[in-house]
């Protein structure tokens, strides 16, 4: 039974496209390069691609309307990573059914690997406000998990950009509003409670066995799961941070509506400034409305400051618990053993629950057919492995016939190249022919023979054979075979001439 996990990730996108050599950094020892051909890459966005196809319209529509060039934005995704406000170019989550012990089976692999495709098909119809730019399936680590990656798109907004990266107002705007909300209890959270259990519902599809949710004490976690816990807890905190940007953007928006309006005027004695009377009211209504929130943005920015403490805190916190996490590695045993006695508990539990004898007998048909089935499947797999052996040895026969017909070809090739090459200087540097070169070969002839041995080489060559074709190319001579057959009795003879050697 494994349990259904989404933390957040760090985002490295070296790591999710396993790009360790592109940067000259080794590969980490947890990662099996000899697995790593079976990851999927589903989704793989140019980060700023996106982010021109997503925010491009409103950022132009939004510099259109800027009549001072300070005030207009070159490049959004620059203008987010410059940002102070918190906001990330994109948030990953990384999504996992069990954990190592529960990946013995080459076919529990595979029904994860399929269960995480099925939920990154139907992410974006789900949470149409979150913009995929990566969906990266690891295969070649202990667990099969993904690495999602995605834009927050927020939109509606009445200053600046009318659609805008934010994350809390992203997952508000997609239904997820806290009743009473607070740090443990925000849009974010409760968008992640639902991820989880529409994953969950995928697994059991699949037949996979899914934890019930449940909030442990930190005892009785294990290391992966106290980690889980730690990157959880960071998580929280940028939550936090976030539904603070999302409380001060109203107040940013009141400076920028101050700022765009016109005051363009007459030249007045210095210190005065003339705007239009129409935009008065408009100046004296922000003005009231900064006044009143004055004390609200003191106390927002006093969060802030407090929010920056506990990630402060957090980082040092993190440390701690990294020098934790390696202490509880030497306890893994057995923790590992008192979990597994509370789950065989849980599970007697469960059993005793259930429906009388009736369910009792269809649990058995079906354990009955399960194994029947596995039977099946056995002996298939033996007549597979059969036909496969069979297959492979008559390969194997037709590569050595092939290759039969090509030493034929090849002695044939060097046999005809005797025609032309079986010949040796004398002392005044004329050609003496042997018994087997022709002296007055027309063009047509010449050229003939030579083609012959680049024909028979490009097929070799193309057929596996470069030796071969080395030898049609580069050699002539006569093949003890077609000796025995032309001379039987003839003595073993070697000839010399300029052009390729015997």
């Amino acid at each position: 039974m494994g349990r259904v996990s989404m933390p957040q990730g760090k985002g490295s996108q070296m790591h999710n496209r396993r790009e360790y050599e592109k940067y000259g950094k080794p590969v980490p020892d947890n990662i099996d390069v000899s697995k790593s051909s079976e990851n999927i890459t589903l989704v793989d966005k140019d980060i700023r691609e996106a982010y021109r196809e997503i925010f491009g319209e409103a950022l132009e529509k939004y510099n259109g309307k800027q009549k001072r060039a300070d005030r207009k934005i070159e490049d959004y995704c620059d203008h987010i990573k410059k940002s102070k406000n918190g906001e990330k170019l994109f948030y990953e989550d990384v999504v996992q059914w069990g954990k190592k012990e529960d990946f013995q089976k080459p076919e529990t692999r595979e029904r994860a690997k399929e269960a995480l495709v099925k939920y990154v098909e139907g992410f974006e119809e789900r949470n149409p406000n979150l913009k995929l730019i990566g969906a990266y399936i690891h295969m070649d680590e202990a667990s099969p998990h993904l690495h999602l990656d995605y834009v927050p798109v927020a939109t509606g907004y009445s200053r600046g950009l009318e659609t805008r990266n934010s994350l809390d107002k992203a997952m508000k705007q997609m239904g997820f509003q806290p009743e009473s909300e607070s740090r443990k209890n925000n849009a974010t959270k409760l968008w992640k409670e639902n991820e989880r259990a529409v994953f969950g519902q995928i697994c059991r599809g699949l037949g996979l066995e899914v934890e019930p949710e449940r909030k442990s004490e930190r005892k009785s976690l294990t290391v992966d799961e106290y980690k889980e816990a730690r990157d959880e807890m960071i998580g929280e905190i940028e939550q936090e941070k976030e539904a603070i940007i999302a409380e001060v953007e109203p107040l940013r928006e009141l400076k920028t509506g101050i700022d765009e309006i016109d005051t363009t005027g007459k030249k007045l004695p210095f210190g005065v400034v003339a705007i239009k009377e129409k935009d008065l009211e408009a100046v004296k209504e922000q003005a009231k409305a900064y006044t009143a929130n004055r004390d609200e943005i003191g106390e927002l920015r006093q969060r802030s400051a407090a929010v920056s403490q506990r990630e402060q805190r957090a980082d040092q916190r993190e440390r701690q618990l990294d020098n934790k996490a390696n202490e509880l590695a030497k306890q893994q045993q057995q923790l590992q053993q008192m979990y597994q006695r509370q789950l065989n508990l849980n599970q007697l539990l469960e059993k005793s629950e259930r429906d009388g004898r009736a369910k009792d007998k269809k649990i058995a048909d079906l354990q009955t057919e399960n194994t029947s089935l596995r039977g099946q499947i056995r002996s298939l797999t033996v007549q597979i492995d059969q036909i496969k052996a069979e297959l492979w040895e008559k390969i194997n026969n037709l590569t050595d016939k092939l290759r039969g017909a090509y030493e034929s070809l090849t002695n044939v090739v060097k046999a005809v190249g005797m025609l032309k090459y079986d010949r040796e200087k004398d002392q005044n540097g004329n050609y003496t022919y042997g018994k087997y070169g022709i002296s007055n070969l027309s063009k047509a002839q010449d050229k003939l023979i030579d083609g012959l041995a680049e024909y028979g080489a490009k097929w070799a060559k193309e057929d596996g054979f470069p030796e071969m074709a080395e030898e049609m190319e580069k050699r002539v001579g006569i093949s003890k075979g077609i000796e025995k057959i032309i001379e039987p009795q003839a003595p073993k003879r070697s000839h010399y001439h300029d052009g390729p050697s015997l």
